[in-house]
Parts: C-alpha cells; sequence; structure tokens
C-alpha cells in the first residue's frame, strides 16, 4: 500500500463499454431538439451560424493536431459537440467572422491550450460568449426588443406609426418556444427534452442543473421577478453545469456548484443588468470546482501496518 500509485485520467471517468465517441453521440442527438427549434424560430441564419461553428470547431481541432503531431486529424467527436453549443449560444444578427473567431477561440484558446478535453478549467462556449462581448460589444450586444424580452418576459413589436409596442407572450409560447435571444434560448421545452435524453443515458445527472435553476428562481423571487426563466439558464443548466471537466466530480459538490452559477446568474441578470449573466455565472462557478471536490472528498487516512 504504501508505494500504490494511482493515474486519474481527465474527465470524462466513463464505465467500460462506454467510450468517448458514444457519450459525444448522445450530446449530438440530445441537441437536436434544441437546434430545431432555432432554425424554426431563425430560418437560415440559424443555419449559416450553426455550420459555421461546427465546421470551423472541427478544422480548428484538425490543424491544432497537426501541428502537435498527432496521428490522426480528428480524435474523437467533442469538436463536433463544442461546435454545436458554441452555435447554439450564438445570435442570428452578428457577422460569420464572429462564430469563427468564437470557435477558434474555444477549441485552441479555452480547450487545447490546457492540455485538450477535460482538462480545461472553464466552460469552453461561456468563456468564448465572455471573451466575444468583450472583445467585440457593439457586433454582440442584442437589440433593445430581444433584451427587453429577455428581461421581462415580453415581446416587443412595431407598431404601424414605428413606435414600440409590448405585446404579451403567453406561458406556454415562452416554454414552446419564441425567437428571442441566441439561437439554443428559443425554446425551454426542446432543451429539457435534450436534458432528460441526457440523464436517461446516464451521460448527465440532474443535481447541478435543479440546483442552478431553482437558487436563481429563489435569487428572482427575493427581487420580485418573474419565476420562469429565460431559456439561457435553461442551456447553461444542462449543458454547463454538467460540463465533465469543469464542475466537481462529488455529489455534494455538484449541488453547490449549481447554487453558486444559479445565484451569480440571476444577480448579473437583474443588479447587473446583463442577460447574459447565466454564462457569466457558469464561469465564476467553475473557479470554485477544484475547490468545492477538495472539501467535499471524503479523506481516508491509511495507517502503515506494522512490518
Amino acid at each position: 500500500m504504501e508505494n500504490l500509485k494511482l493515474m486519474v485520467s481527465p474527465a470524462p471517468h466513463v464505465r467500460k463499454g462506454s467510450g468517448l465517441n458514444k457519450i459525444m453521440i448522445d450530446f449530438i442527438i440530445a441537441l437536436i431538439p434544441a437546434v430545431i427549434a432555432g432554425v424554426y424560430f431563425y430560418k437560415m441564419d440559424s443555419v449559416k451560424i450553426l455550420l459555421t461553428t461546427v465546421i470551423s470547431s472541427i478544422i480548428a481541432e484538425g490543424v491544432w493536431n497537426k501541428f502537435v503531431k498527432k496521428t490522426t486529424f480528428i480524435t474523437d467527436l467533442s469538436p463536433i459537440v463544442q461546435g454545436i453549443i458554441l452555435g447554439l449560444i450564438m445570435p442570428t444578427y452578428v457577422p460569420i467572422w464572429i462564430p469563427i473567431i468564437g470557435s477558434i477561440f474555444s477549441i485552441i484558446v479555452v480547450k487545447q491550450f490546457f492540455g485538450g478535453f477535460g482538462q480545461n478549467f472553464m466552460n469552453p462556449a461561456a468563456a468564448t460568449k465572455a471573451f466575444l462581448i468583450a472583445s467585440w460589444a457593439g457586433v454582440m450586444a442584442k437589440p433593445v426588443s430581444d433584451a427587453t424580452s429577455a428581461a421581462s418576459g415580453a415581446e416587443v413589436v412595431s407598431s404601424a406609426s414605428g413606435a414600440a409596442v409590448e405585446a404579451t407572450v403567453s406561458l406556454f409560447e415562452r416554454i414552446l418556444g419564441q425567437a428571442t435571444g441566441s439561437i439554443g434560448e428559443t425554446s425551454i421545452f426542446a432543451l429539457c427534452l435534450g436534458g432528460l435524453y441526457l440523464i436517461l443515458r446516464g451521460r448527465i445527472n440532474f443535481r447541478g442543473p435543479i440546483a442552478f435553476i431553482l437558487s436563481a428562481m429563489l435569487i428572482n423571487s427575493y427581487f420580485d421577478k418573474e419565476l420562469l426563466l429565460s431559456g439561457a439558464y435553461f442551456l447553461v443548466a444542462i449543458y454547463m453545469t454538467t460540463d465533465y471537466g469543469t464542475t466537481p466530480m462529488t455529489k455534494i459538490g455538484q449541488y453547490i456548484f449549481g447554487v453558486i452559477a444559479g445565484v451569480m446568474a440571476s444577480i448579473i441578470v437583474i443588479i447587473g443588468y446583463n442577460t447574459e449573466g447565466p454564462y457569466y455565472g457558469i464561469i465564476l462557478a467553475n473557479l470554485f470546482a477544484p475547490l468545492l471536490d477538495y472539501f467535499c472528498t471524503k479523506k481516508i487516512k491509511m495507517e502503515k501496518e506494522a512490518l
């Protein structure tokens, strides 16, 4: 026991017979409802963005592998999943060079610079969103109508006179889908459908998402805001609080992680008047992940046997 050495590989830690590519295929399947909803509401504009992020992510991964002299162009399907998620958090009005730069930054800077899949300390999609907003705020800024809709739950449309008129959006429409926010934020139902599939397949668990959503709703309630959150919250809850490499591995740690991210997300949205709060919340929570694992892991003391 004294000379025992344990080698732990980067996340995800999978069971026998469940390889990385099989996991990625399940994530691709789970993302299909959100993709379909985005395409339904944003038509070809969303297709253009999604194709750009996926293709750019694959090329960036391949170029990096060539640079570091890996034997294969693409080692797994993770660039495709990363490209889809990145496309889903993009608005459709940005110029095509924005998703291209975002894909390169996500794959090479956030992921590969830190050792590749499972070794990055920050969620690639959320970090990329923050990077693009910080670098090109004017380009990434949402139109006033979108920002107002996300904050109030109402849709702002133009009247015949050109004045802004607030139109009430029903609860059913908000859950099933509406053309507000980024591509993947349109339908809460589609996002939850994908999340349920991943839970049933055993690819993710409910701890992080539930803690994130409930804590965000609690903060909203405290500030007398609507309890029904925007699609951005659900996208982050399902696909970012469960990210293999940037979230805690311990059960208690996952709950705490979700609470930290959810509280910070709603505070940034409500107090900071920033509708991108869920993405910033997950980035801040990522910084606490190693600490949460450290304090939530049971320490086993091993006494040396007397010789």
